[in-house]
């Protein structure tokens, strides 16, 4: 569809990620906090669209630079999906392209949109997006194996719980490349506006869709569709692309139940909003 400058638009990006080819050498507990806090996108996707949901742009890219070479794309947690992403290839349905093509197609599509969002806008724009761009400068320059040994390091102390100093960050925007960008987390608003009432914490109860310690009711992206869509069943495809395109729907639904503007900013552990499983319960 064409654009029409009268009209807002957003971006829902999703991502798919791996990390460090060091994480072989640390525990499968250590190597999860490792490829949170060190993230290295091989699959990137987003959407262009209205407050309706209209879709104007789409974009699907595979990044030449983790996903081609196997000791990185190997530390994917679903790195099994390595042959879906051969076939798509296969019926032209992705591109394969090194990151700064890609991401030159990103900042395009960003230019003519009032925010950009994900549904953990605090994974894809805090970390994985600025952790990648880190990773491909340095890979690019004549520092790399000298900062190879810093990560090492630094994943070493990750192993070791011992936390580096945390630097502060404007919740509400994405910098990328001395650009700003309005920020809005799908996670927090479709807490807010989508799964905090009666009738998804009864399906949450009689589907077991609870944590893993059973406090709180999930608040995933898989579970909030399969709320609004009505497929108890359905099972996210954890591919950028397509998870972006389900949360064009539940974007669609915020806005539809918000006559007002998108809330920007990231809001700290949304899943808290709905209370514990034991005061609804009780």
């Amino acid at each position: 569809m064409k654009y029409d400058r009268r009209r807002k638009y957003y971006m829902v990006l999703d991502c798919e990620t791996a990390t460090l080819p060091c994480v072989s050498d640390f525990s499968e507990t250590v190597r999860q906090k490792i490829a949170i806090a060190k993230p290295l996108i091989y699959d990137l996707g987003w959407q262009i669209v209205d407050r309706k949901g209209n879709v104007y742009s789409r974009k699907n890219f595979l990044i030449s630079e983790i996903f081609s070479v196997p000791s990185v794309f190997n530390t994917a947690y679903y790195a099994s999906k390595r042959p879906i992403y051969l076939e798509k290839l296969a019926r032209n349905e992705i591109t394969l392209t090194d990151w700064r093509t890609a991401t030159q197609a990103l900042v395009e599509d960003m230019e003519v949109v009032t925010a950009v969002g994900a549904y953990n806008s605090m994974f894809d724009f805090k970390k994985a997006i600025p952790f990648t761009e880190l990773y491909i400068n340095m890979l690019y320059s004549t520092n790399f194996y000298r900062w190879e040994e810093m990560q090492k390091e630094s994943c070493s102390n990750i192993a070791n719980n011992r936390k580096s100093e945390s630097k502060g960050f404007d919740p509400e925007i994405f910098r990328f490349r001395g650009k700003s960008y309005p920020l809005f987390d799908l996670w927090g608003l479709s807490c807010e506006h989508i799964l905090n009432n009666d009738s998804y914490k009864e399906m949450c109860l009689d589907n077991g869709w609870t944590t893993a310690s059973g406090k709180y009711f999930k608040t995933s992206a898989e579970t909030a569709f399969r709320f609004i869509s009505g497929q108890t069943d359905f099972d996210e495809a954890h591919t950028a692309l397509d998870d972006a395109i389900i949360e064009t729907e539940l974007l669609a639904m915020i806005m539809k139940k918000k006559a007002s503007n998108l809330s920007m900013g990231i809001t700290y552990f949304p899943f808290r909003i709905l209370g514990t499983v034991e005061s609804f319960e009780f």
